[in-house]
Formats: structure tokens, sequence, C-alpha cells
């Protein structure tokens, strides 16, 4: 009779065996866990990138009207911005129709009020509603009367409430500075705006930029540049570093913390400032 002998392994192969699956394990793991952070990181800068995108291009949708003269008849479009305040409202309240200059932007910087009429021939139905989509009143639009739309950064964050801060918000006023229809939230997640003025020669093309407070003629601006910063909706995404962020000619702001923020430049033409 005869016998097969059967070998196994030896302690020394398992131990082997076993280092070689652990390497591997680690390594594995190590992929999946960076993985894991590239995808955070990505979504939390994605998100403040899509919010500042977002606000710019509805902003440049509106703020287009600006100076928008619903009687081709007359000889000059109105003034496309409101003047600098003088006052201490803020929206949505009455009288808060104008412009709110300020080199700071903890506070939410600065706001932006353009100047347009309403109706006209064959008009379109932005002509007809306010900034938030809300119809206007039928005396306004049959009248030609001036409104105004203000746009402006609400923080909201001296409550429990977090679904509600960082709004940007659009609230439309007739002439003699009252109230039209509700504020509109367009969108969370905007720390902060800041507006340069485009100033223009007599063809209309822009020479220089500047603060809204130092406009001396309203009738000569063509034009608005706009920095929005924008921010993820959560606040886990960056390492706990200090940032720093500038918008266009305002202090710079700063952050020690992990929330991702993207600054968004834009600078809308106003084709309707015409001189006749």
């Amino acid at each position: 009779m005869s016998y097969r002998y059967q070998k196994g392994l030896t302690l020394i192969e398992l131990m082997m065996a076993s280092t070689l699956g652990l390497i591997a394990s680690y390594f594995i793991m190590n992929i999946m866990i960076t993985s894991a952070r590239t995808a955070h990181l990505s979504e939390g800068i994605s998100q403040s990138q899509e919010t500042g995108r977002l606000v710019m291009s509805w902003l440049k949708d509106s703020v287009i009207n600006a100076g928008y003269e619903s009687n081709y008849l007359n000889e000059e479009s109105p003034e496309p911005l409101m003047s600098v305040c003088t006052g201490a409202t803020t929206p949505p309240a009455d009288n808060a129709n104008c412009i709110f200059d300020t080199d700071l932007n903890a506070n939410a910087g600065d706001r932006l009020a353009i100047r347009r009429t309403a109706g006209g021939l064959n008009p379109s139905t932005r002509d007809i509603q306010t900034c938030g989509g809300e119809a206007l009143a039928a005396s306004i639009i049959n009248g030609q009367e001036e409104v105004s739309d203000v746009f402006w950064v609400s923080l909201n964050t001296a409550d429990t409430d977090t679904s509600n801060d960082y709004q940007f918000q659009c609230v439309t006023y007739d002439k003699d500075g009252n109230r039209l229809g509700t504020a509109q939230t367009i969108a969370n997640g905007i720390e902060s705006m800041q507006i340069l003025v485009g100033i223009g020669d007599s063809e209309g093309n822009v020479t220089n930029f500047v603060s809204p407070s130092d406009v001396t003629d309203w009738k000569s601006v063509v034009g608005v540049r706009i920095a929005l910063l924008a921010r993820e909706f959560g606040n886990s995404t960056l390492e706990d570093e200090r940032r720093i962020y500038g918008l266009l000619n305002s202090e710079p702001i700063e952050f020690k913390d992990r929330t991702a923020r993207y600054v968004q430049n834009g600078t809308i033409w106003f084709p309707n400032s015409k001189k006749m």
C-alpha cells in the first residue's frame, strides 16, 4: 500500500500571506478614504461656484433692464440707477429704494437699485412684473410709471434657523418708494455683494468704474460691475485655515473656518441708456 503525503502552508508562508494582505488592504482603504475626501471637497467647492454663477446669471437678466423707457417717444431714458442712500432704512421696508455703498463685507456689502418704467407698447412679461415675478398694478402698467428693483444680501444669521441664512433677495418699489408685492429670495449662499458703477463717454463707452458714492452724474452711468461672495451650504469642506477674499475695491474679508467660498465677478452693460 502506498501513502500520499499532503503539505499545507508553513508558518512563515502564512505570515507572509497575511502581511501582504494587510498591505493591500491598507492601500485600498487609503485610496477609498482619499476618494471620499476628494468627492466631499469637490462637492463643497462646486456648491459655492454654482450658487455664484446662478445668482450672477439671474442678475444679468434683471439688471440689464436698468434705464428701460417704456415710452419710445421720450427723448431720453431714465437714469439707470437710483442714487446712494441718505438714510438707514433697509429693504424690504418702504423708502429703501436706493443704493447702499460700503467698503466692508462683514455685513453683506453693497445694495444695488435699478430704475425702469413699466408697461409700454407690446411689453414683455418682465416689463409688467416685479423683480420677483409678481404682477404690477394695472395703474402702474397703463400709466407707464417708474419702478425700481432693489437687490441685496440678507444674512439672517442671528436666529437658530439656518435654512434662511445668506439669502440674496430682491424687491420692487414704486416711484414714491412704496414696496410693491413681497420681497423674494433668489438663492441662499451669498455672503456679500460689491458693486462699481461704469461711467460712459458721449458715445456710451465705459471710461472707468467708480464707487457709487463717487458718481457725480447718474445720467452718465452705462453699466455696473458686480462681485458676489458665495459659500457652500455646509461648513466642513476645507481645512480649518485662514483665508482672505477680495471683492472689487472693497476691504478684503478674512475667515478662519472650513467653509468653501467662491468670488463670482460680472459686468453688465445698460443697453437702454440712450440719448437722442
